[in-house]
């Protein structure tokens, strides 16, 4: 009995087909092998199951049920745990992604980082520069400050050298008039002896005259009327004609002070015209100054307004730019463009957080430039006070010398004119009170002469100290303002680098609200992101054509807005200077008012003594009448008298001798003590003018011990300054030292996030290339390929 080959049935061919042929699968990993491992292992698992069904097939035609089933179920677990392999290395595929992702995201966080790291870097790099600037002027001002304080200190200095020699040399006056006093009084007493001597010796003449007969007595007394009248006539005489000339004398004064006066007033009315013109003139110059501000505001407003239009532009072309491009990326995969729109989102947000660091750092260096305003208007406010004080002084100073060489000119022409009348009212050896009168009238004007004279000088030198006071102060005004313009325009740039970034700021959160609502909508808009991507590249073409028309219109508003600034600055300096030149024009005014009122009390003064020279020119014309008459008729009787006077001649001569010889003796004695009255009134009057100049000089002294002191207040005022600005550059440099680190290890921090991100790229290479020979293994039933 034969038996035939088992035949396979249909079914059973199809089922061995079913187990050979596996489908494709996706890509999966080894669990813990490498590739070349799990090839390995794969091999020599289905190696003998795979390569045995198949030659039985080869070589029979037909393969046995029992190896086909066998064979079956070998495959079928080799392609279970093949399966299993690849779903753990998709697992890991998974993990590797979304830790490349998460990297990113830190990498491009660590980006922004960076940005706003290097932009506060910046900031403060700026107020490095700033506060090194403010320390550099600050020292400046010190070293001003401390010149200053050494000219003071030696202005004072000069000024006690120069009290301490006044003082001495009037200890020295007062010594020397106290000895000459001494002498004076001796000689008054030796004077008055001498005059009782004379006083003597006249009594006894009148005795030795009465004893005469009557006649003779009688032709003395007559005789002696007529010398005295003639005497008294010629006296009266020169009286008359010397009224008469003090009348042409005080008429010619009259007629100058009248002439003075009307110049003066002419003068007076002019410098009130000038000074109602330069008002004129200021108050135009401030209506146009008014008119060019607001056309400077107008200006600077339409540039704000066109910037922010050109910054606004511009954020909405980066946001369609960026939107085209997100519709691009969504057009291939709409995974991709969400990742797209998240690193986008992130770039926004670096964006959002360095802008509102540069604004921080902007306000910061704002409020650090306000103090830096504040602090040099109050330096230079205390200045200009110091300035109008001292020029006021030189003001008053020069006023007081005018009236010092007035008083000087009045004084010599006093004693000129005294002088005159001692000369040509009295004879040389004359001592008759009235020539003592005009004599001691001369000393005391000469002495009031060397006293104004002291105080000239005086005068003089303080007027020279103030003004060179004055050109100090001056020169720190001058520094201090060139301080507070740079630290103005400073302001200004910081305050138009703000309005800046407060425009930036708006535009990218708005781009960043804008990009987070797109995220979330992304997932509905792909079946229209064909269309949105061709609208958004029109709206692209259309937003570049709107940014470069309004980029065009920028220039001439810059310059229309820089013109109009310069404008403003120009026409300030005209009505500063116009303003300047008011005080000077309304002291001028001042001082011709004063002149007028000083010379219509001299007109009236002089007015006052033409009247008193014509009365008494009038009285002398009188008196010299009278006493003509008066000599005719002493004359009628002198022949009677003659033979008495014969008689008493030689008894009055001898008397009348001894009497000369007293009265030599006593002229004598006045000359001595005349010359001794000059001597002693010389030494009061150089004690009263050494007092005169040691006074004005304490004052000074004072006063300059009060600017030492302020001086050194200031200087230490400045030093301070220095002092806290330079605690604030150690301050800013550290500052700049820890945001130079923190940007070195944010670069440190990107590169080795950059190495991480390489490696886990490299393990995911690997991944997905064992999860493709698995799929090959899987597609052929768990062998092989």
């Amino acid at each position: 009995m034969s038996f035939a080959p088992a035949t396979p049935s249909r079914s059973s061919a199809r089922r061995a087909a079913l187990l050979l042929v596996a489908p494709a699968a996706v890509a999966g990993l080894v669990l813990t092998a490498s590739p070349s491992t799990a090839a390995t292992a794969t091999a020599s698992t289905t190696k003998g199951i795979c390569n045995g069904v198949v030659n039985q097939l080869a070589h029979r035609g037909t393969v046995q049920e029992n190896l086909l089933r066998a064979a079956a179920k070998k495959n079928a677990d080799v392609i279970a745990a093949l399966t299993a392999q690849r779903t753990a290395l998709q697992a890991q595929e998974s993990t590797l992604r979304t830790q490349i992702a998460d990297i990113d995201r830190q990498i491009a966080a660590l980006d922004a980082e960076g940005v706003r790291l290097a932009a506060a870097l910046d900031s403060a790099q700026r107020s490095l520069t700033s506060l090194e600037a403010q320390r550099v002027a600050a020292a400046a001002a010190v070293a001003d400050a401390a010149q200053a304080l050494t000219s003071l200190q030696e202005h004072r200095t000069a000024t006690q050298q120069q009290v301490e020699q006044l003082q001495s040399e009037l200890a020295d006056a007062s010594a020397a008039a106290a000895g000459l006093t001494g002498q004076r009084d001796d000689a008054r007493a030796a004077l008055e002896a001498k005059q009782a001597e004379i006083t003597d010796a006249t009594t006894e003449l009148r005795a030795l005259e009465a004893t005469a007969a009557a006649a003779g007595d009688a032709l003395d007394a007559k005789h002696a009327q007529i010398v005295a009248a003639q005497a008294e006539l010629q006296h009266l005489t020169t009286v008359a004609d010397a009224a008469a000339a003090a009348v042409v004398t005080a008429q010619d004064a009259v007629t100058e002070a009248q002439s003075e006066l009307t110049r003066l007033e002419e003068s007076g009315a002019a410098a009130e015209a000038e000074l109602d013109a330069q008002r004129g003139r200021v108050a135009d110059a401030q209506a146009t100054l008014t008119g060019l501000r607001g056309a400077a505001a107008d200006a600077g407003a339409a540039l704000t307004a066109k910037e922010s239009q050109v910054a606004t532009a511009r954020g909405e072309l980066d946001s369609l730019k960026d939107a085209a491009a997100a519709a691009a990326g969504a057009v291939t995969a709409k995974q991709a463009q969400i990742a797209t729109a998240q690193g986008e989102l992130t770039g926004l947000q670096g964006r959002v957080a360095s802008t509102t660091a540069a604004i921080a750092a902007n306000t910061a260096a704002l409020g650090t430039l306000a103090a830096d305003i504040t602090s040099l208007q109050g330096a230079l406010a205390t200045l200009t006070t110091q300035v109008s004080a001292k020029q006021a002084a030189v003001t008053q100073a020069q006023s007081q010398l005018a009236a010092l060489q007035t008083q000087k000119a009045t004084l010599t022409s006093e004693i000129a004119a005294l002088q005159n009348r001692i000369d040509t009212e009295f004879p040389p050896n004359s001592n008759s009170q009235a020539k003592r009168t005009l004599v001691a009238q001369k000393e005391a004007k000469q002495v009031e002469l060397v006293t104004v004279n002291g105080q000239i000088t005086d005068k003089t030198a303080l007027i020279t100290g103030l003004s060179g006071e004055l050109a100090a102060l001056q020169s720190q005004v001058t520094t201090l303002n060139a301080q507070l313009l740079a630290k103005q325009q400073q302001s200004s740039q910081l305050q138009a680098d703000g309005a800046r970034l407060q425009t930036q700021l708006a535009a990218d959160t708005a781009a960043v609200s804008a990009k987070q609502a797109e995220l979330a909508t992304l997932a509905g808009q792909l079946p229209a992101l064909q269309g949105a991507l061709s609208a958004a590249n029109a709206a692209v073409g259309a937003k570049q054509t709107e940014l470069q028309t309004l980029e065009g219109q920028l220039p001439a508003l810059q310059s229309a807005a820089s013109a109009a600034a310069a404008a403003v600055t120009a026409q300030e300096s005209v009505v500063t200077g116009l303003e300047a030149a008011l005080p000077g024009l309304i002291e001028d005014v001042e001082a011709a008012q004063r002149e007028i009122a000083a010379q219509r009390e001299v007109l009236a003064g002089k007015e006052a003594a033409l009247a008193e020279a014509r009365d008494a020119s009038a009285k002398a014309a009188a008196a010299v009448e009278v006493k003509q008459a008066e000599v005719i008729s002493l004359q009628g009787e002198l022949p009677a008298l003659k033979a008495a006077l014969d008689r008493a001649t030689a008894a009055v001569g001898v008397q009348q001798g001894e009497i000369a010889t007293l009265n030599a003796e006593a002229d004598a004695l006045v000359a001595q003590l005349a010359d001794l009255n000059g001597r002693v009134a010389a030494a009061e009057a150089e004690v009263l003018a050494l007092q005169n100049r040691v006074a004005p000089l304490l004052a000074q002294l004072n006063r300059l011990n009060d600017e030492v002191s302020a001086a050194e207040t200031q200087l230490a005022t400045l030093q301070s300054q220095v002092t806290s600005l330079d605690a604030r550059i150690v301050d800013a440099q550290s500052a700049l030292r820890t945001l130079e680190s923190q940007k070195k290890a944010n670069k440190d921090a990107i590169a080795a996030q950059k190495v991480v991100v390489t490696g886990l790229q490299g393990q995911l290479g690997d991944v997905q290339a064992q999860i493709r020979a698995l799929d090959s293994s899987i597609a052929l039933g768990g062998c092989v390929a």
